[in-house]
C-alpha cells in the first residue's frame, strides 16, 4: 500500500521565497577582515619591539632611582655613567620612597612646590630589604637634637635596615658611622658640626644621601606604603612630644603636595588587606552570583510568566525591604557608636558608609519601584517574547555556556593586551640625569663634588610612544568589540534556526552551526561593525584625555562644551551599538553584507517604531530588574558573611567586588536572553512583511506571536483550519480510509499547532 506524501506549509515553491534563514552562504565584507588582519599583525610588530626595549618588572618590582629594578640582578644600560646603576637586588624587594608623598607614575618622580610648576628636588627612590618598621620623625631642629636623625640611621643601619643613599656608610659617610657609634643616645651629642643632620640630608630632604624622615610602613606591591598614623605614637616612644597640630600641618603639608588627603592612602591599606582576608568569603559570593544567575535563567525559560511576575514582585518587595533594612542596621550602628566614649576611625567610617549606601539604595529602589507601577500594563507583551525566548533556550541549552566562553576569551585577550602594555610602558631609554643636591646646611663649601653632585638614571619616551598607545589602545577597543559581536551573531544565528523551522524538532546543532556562519562566513561583517564602535570609543577616550589635561585651564564655556560633546558621543555609540545588534541578527538569517543588513533592518525597525519602543524599554527593564535581584542578594549575602567578622575592618569593599562581579555575570547570562528577544522580534517583523496568514503563505510564528499581528484573526482562523485538515487526514489515515496518508510523518510535519494550541 503507498503512501502519499503530506503537503507541508512550505511548498517547494515557498522554499524559493525570500523567508527564512539563507542555506547557500557567501563571505561578507571580506576586505574588512583582511584589515582586521593586517591591523593584528601591527600590534604584533609593537609586541615584538615592546618586549625588545621593555620589562615590566620595573613596574611590578618597582624600580630606584639609578635604574635598578628591585629583586632581580640588574645589568648596567648601556650609555649609562652612573655609579650606582647596575646592581644586583636580588635581596631588595621592596621600594623605598625619600620622599612618600612623590609616588607618581613617570619617569623620575619630582618634588615640586604646590604654586610653582618648577622641579625642586629629584626624589630618591632606594630598593630596601624591607620595609621600615620604625619612625625617624622630622623632629623641629633645636639645642641637643641636630645629630638625632644621622643617629638614628645609623642604629638602624646596624640592626639591618638601611635607610640611606647605596655605599654611604662606606664612602663618605664612614667617618659619621664612626662618630655616631661613640653616643648611645642621639639626644644631646656634643659633635663636629660637619656630623650634623644638615649636612646629609638635602633642602627637601627628598634627593638623599639620607631622608629627612621615615615612616613605618607595609609592604603593597612591592612599595612601601607610609603608616602616618603612627607619626606621633613614633614621637612619644622616642621621648619626645609631637602635638596634635603639629601632626595635622604635615598632613596637610602632604596633602598639599600629593594632591590628594592622605588619609585615602591609610584607608586603601586598609581595604586592601581585607579584600586578602577575606576572599574565600569573596569566592563565594561570586560563585553564588553564578549559580542565582544560572537559576533564573533556567526558570525563565520553563516557566516564563511567573517568572517575569515573580521577579516584578521580588523586586517591588526589596525596594521596600531593602531601604528599609539597610536604614534599620545604620540606626543600630548608630546607636551602638554613640554609645562608645574611644570611636574608632574604622567604626565612624563604617557608619558613614552605611548611611551612604542606604540613600544609594532607597533613591534607586524609589525608582525602580515607580518603573514597575507605571510599566505594569506593558508587561503582557513582553511575557510572550520570554515564552518563545525561553522555549528555544530550552530546546538549545549549551546556548547558557557561550556567555562563559565569550568571558574566557575576552579575559585572555584583556591579559595579552595589558601584558603588551607593561612592555610599552617600560620601553624607555635609560638616560643619566646629573644635578647639584642643595643642603640645608648653610656653609655648603666644605662637601666634595662627590656629596654635592649626583647622577640618577631614568627611562626617557621614545617621541613616537604616544601614537604607539593610540594603535596599541584601539586594538583592545576593536578585539573586545569583535569577539562580542561575535557572540551575538552566533547567538542570533542560533534563534534564527529555531524561528524559521516549522518542525523545530528537527533543528539539529544550531548553537554550533551559528558559530560556524560567522566563522566561515561573516567574520568581514563582524570586523566592520565592530571597528565602527570601536572608533568612537577611541574619539571619547581621546576626548576624556583632553578635558582631564585641561581641567584647570578651561573656561566654564569650554567644559561645557567639551561635556556636551562627550555625551552626545556616548548617545552615538548607544545608537550605533543598537543598529549593528540587529544589522548582525539580519546577517545571521539573511547572509547579507554589513550596510545592506543596516539598511534593511533599519527599515523593518522603522515600520515598528512602537514595538520596538515597547520592547526595548519593557524588555530591558525586566532583564534590569533579574540583575538587580542577583546583585541585592549576592550584597546581603555578603553583609551577613562579613558584617560580624571581626578581622574585617571595611567589610563594604569586599561586598562591593563581589556586587560588581555578580552584576557582570548577571549582565553576561540575561544577555543571552536579550539577543534572543532582539531576534526573535527582527524575525517576527520579517515574518509579517514576507507572509501574510493565508493558505500557501503561512506565518512562521508560533500562535502566541500571532495576537500581536494586525491580522491575527485571519492568520488564527487559517491555523485553525490548516489544524484541522492535519487531523482529519490523521484520523483518515487511522481508519485505513486513505492508505495514502502517513499519520505519523503528518504529525511531526506540525508540531507547532500542538504546541500553539497548549
Amino acid at each position: 500500500m503507498g503512501v502519499k506524501k503530506v503537503t507541508p506549509f512550505q511548498t517547494a515553491e515557498e522554499d524559493k521565497k525570500d523567508v527564512g534563514p539563507l542555506k547557500d552562504r557567501g563571505c561578507t565584507d571580506i576586505i574588512c577582515i583582511l584589515i582586521f588582519i593586517i591591523f593584528l599583525g601591527g600590534m604584533g610588530v609593537i609586541a615584538y619591539f615592546a618586549f625588545t626595549l621593555g620589562d615590566p618588572w620595573r613596574i611590578l618590582n618597582g624600580y630606584d632611582s639609578f635604574g635598578n629594578t628591585c629583586g632581580i640582578k640588574n645589568t648596567k644600560p648601556e650609555g649609562v655613567t652612573a655609579n650606582l646603576a647596575g646592581r644586583d637586588m636580588t635581596e631588595y624587594p621592596y621600594l623605598m620612597y625619600f620622599d612618600p608623598t612623590v609616588m607618581l607614575p613617570d619617569s623620575i618622580n619630582t618634588l615640586r612646590d604646590p604654586t610653582d610648576t618648577t622641579p625642586v628636588e629629584y626624589t630618591m627612590m632606594l630598593c630596601v630589604k624591607k620595609c621600615p618598621d620604625v619612625s625617624v620623625y622630622p623632629i623641629t631642629a633645636g639645642t641637643g637634637t641636630e645629630f638625632y636623625k644621622m643617629w638614628s640611621y645609623n642604629k638602624y643601619r646596624k640592626e639591618g635596615q638601611d635607610f640611606c643613599e647605596y655605599e654611604f656608610w662606606d664612602t663618605y659617610g664612614k667617618e659619621l658611622a664612626e662618630e655616631m657609634d661613640n653616643h648611645s643616645t642621639g639626644f644631646g651629642i656634643s659633635a663636629s658640626d660637619k656630623f650634623k643632620d644638615a649636612n646629609y640630608i638635602t633642602n627637601k630632604g627628598a634627593s638623599g644621601p639620607c631622608p629627612e624622615f621615615v615612616l613605618k610602613s607595609d609592604p603593597i606591591m612591592n612599595r612601601c606604603i607610609p603608616l602616618f598614623d603612627e607619626l606621633t605614637n613614633a614621637a612619644e616612644d622616642a621621648g619626645e612630644e609631637v602635638t596634635e597640630d603639629f601632626v595635622n600641618e604635615l598632613e596637610n603639608k602632604l596633602n598639599a603636595l600629593l594632591g590628594t588627603n592622605v588619609s585615602a592612602s591609610q584607608v586603601m591599606q586598609y581595604a586592601m588587606a581585607d579584600v586578602m582576608n577575606s576572599y574565600r568569603e569573596i569566592a563565594v559570593m561570586c560563585g553564588s552570583s553564578l549559580i542565582i544567575s544560572f537559576i533564573i535563567i533556567l526558570l525563565l525559560g520553563w516557566i516564563a510568566q511567573i517568572m517575569i511576575y515573580a521577579i516584578s514582585i521580588l523586586a517591588a518587595v526589596a525596594c521596600i525591604a531593602g531601604p528599609a533594612y539597610f536604614w534599620y542596621v545604620w540606626y543600630q550602628a548608630k546607636e551602638e557608636l554613640d554609645k562608645q566614649t574611644i570611636k574608632l576611625e574604622s567604626q565612624v567610617d563604617n557608619v558613614q558608609t552605611l548611611m551612604i549606601y542606604a540613600i544609594i539604595i532607597t533613591v534607586i529602589c524609589v525608582v525602580v519601584l515607580l518603573l514597575i507601577i507605571f510599566l505594569r500594563s506593558r508587561v503582557g507583551l513582553m511575557v510572550t517574547l520570554f515564552k518563545e525566548a525561553g522555549f528555544m533556550v530550552m530546546r538549545m541549552i549549551v546556548i547558557l555556556f557561550t556567555p562563559i566562553i565569550l568571558a574566557l576569551f575576552i579575559l585572555a585577550w584583556a591579559a595579552l593586551w595589558s601584558f603588551v602594555s607593561g612592555y610599552i610602558y617600560t620601553a624607555g631609554t635609560a638616560t643619566d640625569l646629573t644635578f647639584t643636591r642643595q643642603y640645608a646646611m648653610s656653609d655648603q663649601g666644605a662637601l666634595t663634588d662627590a656629596e654635592m653632585n649626583i647622577t640618577m638614571v631614568y627611562y626617557k619616551d621614545h617621541d613616537y610612544i604616544i601614537y604607539v598607545w593610540l594603535y596599541h589602545l584601539f586594538g583592545l577597543y576593536w578585539g573586545t568589540e569583535f569577539f562580542l559581536a561575535c557572540h551575538e551573531m552566533a547567538i542570533a544565528g542560533a534563534f534564527c534556526q529555531f524561528y524559521w523551522t516549522r518542525d523545530k524538532r528537527k533543528v539539529s546543532f544550531p548553537v554550533v552551526r551559528g558559530i560556524w556562519w560567522v566563522f566561515r562566513y561573516h567574520l568581514g561583517t563582524v570586523a566592520f561593525g565592530s571597528c565602527i564602535i570601536a572608533i568612537i570609543q577611541l574619539i571619547r577616550t581621546i576626548l576624556a584625555y583632553i578635558q582631564n589635561k585641561t581641567k584647570d585651564s578651561q573656561s566654564e564655556v569650554v567644559k561645557y562644551l567639551l561635556m556636551c560633546l562627550q555625551c552626545c558621543l556616548w548617545c552615538f555609540e548607544k545608537v550605533m551599538k543598537f543598529i549593528n545588534r540587529n544589522a548582525y541578527i539580519y546577517t545571521a538569517f539573511k547572509g547579507s553584507n554589513f550596510c545592506t543588513s543596516c539598511k534593511k533592518v533599519f527599515g523593518l525597525l522603522m515600520s515598528n517604531l512602537v514595538r520596538v519602543g515597547v520592547i526595548n524599554c519593557v524588555g530591558s527593564f525586566i532583564l534590569f530588574i533579574g540583575k538587580f535581584l542577583v546583585v541585592m542578594v549576592t550584597g546581603i549575602l555578603g553583609y551577613f558573611m562579613l558584617s560580624k567578622d571581626e578581622q574585617i575592618e571595611y567589610w563594604a569593599i569586599p561586598v562591593l567586588i563581589a556586587s560588581i562581579f555578580a552584576f557582570a555575570v548577571a549582565h553576561t547570562f540575561f544577555s543571552v536572553y536579550e539577543i534572543g528577544i532582539d531576534t526573535i522580534f527582527v524575525c517576527f517583523a520579517e515574518d509579517e512583511t514576507k507572509n501574510d496568514g493565508t493558505p500557501g503563505r503561512e506565518y512562521y510564528m508560533s500562535k502566541n506571536l500571532m495576537q500581536w499581528v494586525d491580522n491575527s484573526s485571519e492568520a488564527l482562523k487559517n491555523l485553525k483550519r490548516k489544524k484541522g485538515q492535519q487531523r482529519a487526514q490523521a484520523k483518515a489515515a487511522k481508519s485505513g480510509k486513505s492508505g495514502e496518508v502517513d499519520a505519523k510523518q503528518t504529525e511531526q510535519m506540525y508540531p507547532s499547532l500542538e504546541m500553539s494550541e497548549k
